[in-house]
């Protein structure tokens, strides 16, 4: 039984490996249904000059921009004259005018990517062989026959038919400067073709050139093309890469053993110093540069139709019969991930623990899988017949690992200073342990009294070699003397620490305990804030955050100690900023969602050897920089831990590494986790709607730009856009305004989506730009202007016209009934005297801020009311705007706009706004000592040069000499 069972595992774990596949230098990804994909057979691969993908497969035409799939076939109901006649896609290459190529089974089409649809079918094309380079000239291959696509007249020019020896000739490509090059089996040489330009409006007469390119000294037998690039196999079977601008070729090896091996060659590309070699039949090798062209598998489950050479990232595109499309790129990953899955199947529990050894050793502690030893992990990483598990004293080796009888937890792994040995804190029935080097096992630590209660350990602090302290739910901070004789460690004295906060409430519950030196204990408790510990004199200070920072974030589930008197506190609500020194807290900020975290929830706070600080969250690394306040999250890389886990972070003290665990692996970053620099690509514009409704072409221009005009009364606009980067996509972030509108960059988010409404007429410009790390300088910028309309019954001429006509009838009228009054008639002079002093008696004027408010009846004083709470209650909020304000008071934006200016004409409601956080931080900075970067973090500014300049407009002065001004009156009035 067990015999099969082996054999079963064995089986699984080398499927997830060949799923995996591949190889420590290269990593796979596969995109199939699941992205989109109309079909699993792609047949052909091309990407167009935005950098977008597109597949041909045995069911349609894909266009892939990292985010979305986009699926092309024939329309139903069926009409020939703008439709795929077949979708089973053979060749894409491109076209002017941002058209494509697109060979079917039935014939060759022009499509057009931006309205997304066929502009041309053209007939009796089925024996068309398109080849066109990066510009879109084009030339067709029909046996003999050889044409040329004429731009100005719009149609395909036949040259006759001139190609020599046609059924020889295997592959053509297009250079950049539009020559044709045809290549022929069996031959030493190319034909070029060529001929003055593809817009001449009198093709009759075009003079086409003709000219014999020597290639190599013996017969080619095959051709491979990227392009506007080849590499070819001669007739003694030599592989060699040429380079068509300088015509000169690279000789790489002999590959006769290969095509013996592995057969039929589909294609050949250069990747790097490397060459990626794709067999019909057999999947990827690649030839390694750095050993001489040694062959080595990358994966060869897989069955190849096409394979193409990325042109903006470092990516080899693959598509495969029944696999979909594999993008193969080199192992550059920020981080280095360990699933467990990989190791064995049945290791299924969540990582809550890490540590290492001066041995060079790993050990993580599981949620139910117990403990787990990787001896040498640098050499081990991945290797199951290296790892062992431990479950207390009981162990086992993951070769031939069966889950344990018990639920087996492992919350705290701590190396000894002063034994060689490492203490395992976990729950009741393996509450404590030592691991001794020397003795090879797990020494129980026997006598810990848990009082009757489910107890965990959470934290392990050694004071000496005797004395330790841990943090246990449900009995607190306690100090332990532990005695060590023979193969026992036993508990001398036991002594549990009260710690209480200014309600009385009894602090039990630490997930997080750091030392400061040797007399400090810092411990993070679940719903009280921390507690600053002194082992010394046995004092303690309970801090609180909820009340300062008017938010829940007292449930603490890490500390990070930044620098001396700087602390990083993470919580189930977001990270606390804390500056402790001279016994008290001197600043604390908040740093949540809001300012770029991908998730609240932080389970981890590490900090590298540059400064930044690594926050483990539900929902991927958070990379911040305390320097700038920048946040970016990393998903994907290479970082495939799907959640993170409390406890479950680490710093190697030997090699600086971070660690970070999860509910399905480990991971450390490599290299102090610096990023691969690769070239910022454009930002592409996917999709503009107006009213739900797609808008297909740009109709409007500014600056030199393409941009769109718009109804002015129908001022609804969406924006998609992308940036087509394929490796690291998912950790693009995008900031985005509409300037002249908006009045400043919303705050960098992965939302790729925008939409506007109510926006006045007038001309803006859309910006985007985008980052991929915390310190990028990138000036890629997607600039789109939008013009909105004034609609005719706000036009400014309608007004003048009609205030003209009105003065027109009662001059008219006056003139025929000089004594006529039509305000005597209307209301009579003393109804209106009435109205006057009923008005003065009702009406009431409130001062808020230094702002003048006109109140005429009770409904206007609650409104204002709710507004100045919401103001004043959402400072923090960098999305405070009429938007919000609206919402919140259940209104319409014209209709908060409308009951605002009846209240007040004297300003509006975002210079109300600003005029609020201007005043808030003038009193920040007459009564607290946070600095001036956390004060304009907790008034929700995002911007410093944008702070400072209206500051100074409304005080007069920088911040900082304000704060100076108002300590000098400080003391002058004997305060402070």
């Amino acid at each position: 039984m067990k015999r099969k069972l082996s054999v079963l595992l064995t089986f699984l774990l080398t499927t997830i490996c060949i799923k995996a596949g591949v190889n420590d230098k290269y990593l796979i990804d596969n995109i199939t249904s699941a992205h989109g994909l109309s079909n699993s057979a792609v047949l052909t691969i091309f990407q167009d000059s935005d950098g977008l993908m597109w597949f041909g497969t045995y069911d349609g035409l894909n266009c892939y921009d990292s985010k979305t799939m986009n699926v092309f076939r024939s329309k139903s109901p069926y009409n020939e004259d703008f439709t795929f006649k077949s979708n089973i896609i053979h060749k894409i290459c491109q076209a002017d005018n941002q058209c494509l190529w697109v060979k079917t089974f039935l014939g060759l089409v022009r499509f057009s990517v931006v309205k997304r649809e066929i502009e041309e079918i053209y007939a009796d094309s089925e024996n068309y062989w398109v080849y066109s380079n990066a510009k879109g000239d084009a030339w067709v291959v029909n046996g003999s026959e050889l044409l040329y696509f004429n731009t100005k007249l719009k149609k395909f020019v036949s040259l006759g038919n001139v190609i020599p020896d046609a059924e020889k000739c295997t592959q053509a490509l297009v250079t950049d400067s539009g020559e044709i090059w045809l290549l022929y089996a069996d031959s030493p040489n190319v034909i070029c073709f060529k001929f003055p330009a593809f817009s001449t409006p009198t093709p009759g007469n075009v003079k086409l050139e003709k000219e014999s390119i020597k290639l190599h000294n013996v017969p080619v037998s095959c051709y491979f093309v990227q392009y506007d690039s080849f590499s070819f196999i001669d007739a003694e079977n030599n592989l060699y890469l040429y380079d068509v601008a300088a015509k000169t070729k690279v000789y790489v090896r002999n590959v006769s053993d290969l095509m013996s091996r592995y057969g039929k060659i589909e294609n050949i590309t250069a990747f790097q110093e490397d060459v990626i070699i794709a067999f019909r039949l057999n999947g990827l090798v690649y030839l390694d540069f750095s050993k001489g062209y040694r062959e080595e598998v990358i994966d060869r489950s897989v069955r190849i139709f096409s394979m193409s050479k990325d042109r903006y990232n470092d990516i080899i595109w693959v598509g495969t019969d029944g696999q979909g499309v594999l993008m193969l790129t080199k192992n550059n990953s920020i981080a280095k991930t360990l699933e467990l899955t990989r190791l064995s199947p049945l290791l299924k529990r969540q990582v809550r623990s890490i540590a290492t050894d001066r041995h060079g050793g790993l050990w993580f502690g599981t949620k139910g899988d117990g403990l787990i030893y990787i001896p040498q992990y640098e050499e081990n990483w991945g290797k199951k017949e290296a790892v062992i598990l431990y479950s207390g004293s009981s162990r086992q080796s993951l070769s031939s690992y069966i889950p344990w009888e018990n639920d087996t937890r492992v919350f705290t792994i701590q190396e000894s200073k002063f034994r060689d040995g490492m203490w395992v804190g976990g729950t009741n029935e393996n509450l404590l342990f030592f691991y001794s080097f020397e003795k090879s096992r797990m020494l129980k630590v026997e006598g810990l009294d848990t009082k009757g209660n489910i107890v965990e350990i959470k934290g392990v602090y050694e004071e000496d070699a005797s004395t330790l302290w841990i943090s246990a739910t449900m009995l607190g901070l306690v100090r332990l003397k532990v005695d060590f004789s023979g193969d026992h460690v036993r508990v001398v004295s036991q002594e549990e620490k009260t710690i209480k906060t200014r309600k009385n409430e009894i602090c039990l519950v630490f997930f997080s305990m750091v030392n400061q030196g040797d007399s400090i204990l810092w411990l993070g408790d679940r719903g009280k804030g921390i507690i600053r510990y002194n082992m010394r004199d046995n004092t303690y200070r309970v801090i609180s955050f909820q009340q300062r920072l008017k938010r829940p974030v007292d449930d603490v589930l890490c500390i990070c100690q930044y620098d001396e008197n700087k602390f990083y506190i993470g919580t189930s609500t977001g990270v606390v900023s804390m500056k402790y020194e001279k016994d008290s807290v001197r600043a604390i900020s908040y740093i949540g969602q809001e300012h770029g975290l991908s998730n609240d929830m932080i389970h981890g706070i590490l900090s590298d050897k540059n400064g930044f600080l690594w926050m483990s969250s539900n929902k991927g690394l958070n990379k911040y920089n305390p320097m700038n306040g920048r946040i970016h999250t990393f998903w994907g890389n290479g970082i495939h831990v799907e959640e993170f886990s409390d406890g479950a972070y680490y710093k190697c003290p030997y090699s600086g590494r971070l660690f970070f665990g999860g509910v399905n692996g480990l991971l450390y970053l490599s290299d102090n986790s610096a990023t691969t620099n690769t070239p910022f690509q454009n930002i592409v514009l996917r999709d503009f709607w107006i009213e739900n409704k797609r808008a297909l072409l740009s109709n409007y221009e500014a600056d030199g730009r393409s941009g769109w005009e718009i109804d002015g009364r129908k001022v609804f606009f969406r924006l998609n856009f992308v940036v087509p980067d394929f490796i690291g996509g998912e950790n693009i972030e995008y900031s985005y305004m509409l300037e002249g509108y908006d009045k400043d960059w919303s705050i960098f988010s992965k939302t790729n989506d925008v939409t506007y409404a109510s926006v006045p007429p007038g001309k803006y410009l859309f910006k985007v730009r985008y980052k991929r790390d915390i310190n990028e300088n990138n000036e890629k910028m997607l600039v789109i202007p939008i013009y909105i309309t004034m609609p005719w019954y706000k036009s400014p001429f309608l007004y003048i016209g009609l205030v003209i006509l009105l003065f027109i009838l009662v001059g008219t009228v006056l003139h025929f009934f000089p004594d006529f009054n039509p305000v005597k008639v209307l209301t009579g002079e003393k109804h209106i005297e009435e109205t006057e002093n009923k008005l003065e008696q009702t009406s009431q004027e409130v001062e808020l801020y230094g702002v003048r408010f006109i109140i005429h009846h009770a409904d206007q004083m609650v409104v204002l009311e709710k507004f100045v709470s919401i103001v004043e209650n959402n400072l923090d909020n960098e999305e405070l705007g009429i938007p919000f304000i609206a919402s919140e008071l259940n209104m319409s934006t014209r209709q908060f706009y409308r009951k605002f200016n009846e209240m007040s004409v004297d300003i509006s409601p975002n210079e109300f706004i600003k005029l609020c956080r201007l005043e808030k931080a003038a009193d920040l900075l007459r009564s607290t000592n946070l600095s001036i970067l956390e004060i304009i973090s907790m008034i929700g500014i995002n911007s410093r040069s944008y702070f400072y300049k209206e500051f100074i407009k409304k005080f007069g002065c920088t911040p900082k000499d304000f704060r100076n001004v108002a300590s000098s009156d400080k003391e002058a009035n004997g305060e402070g």
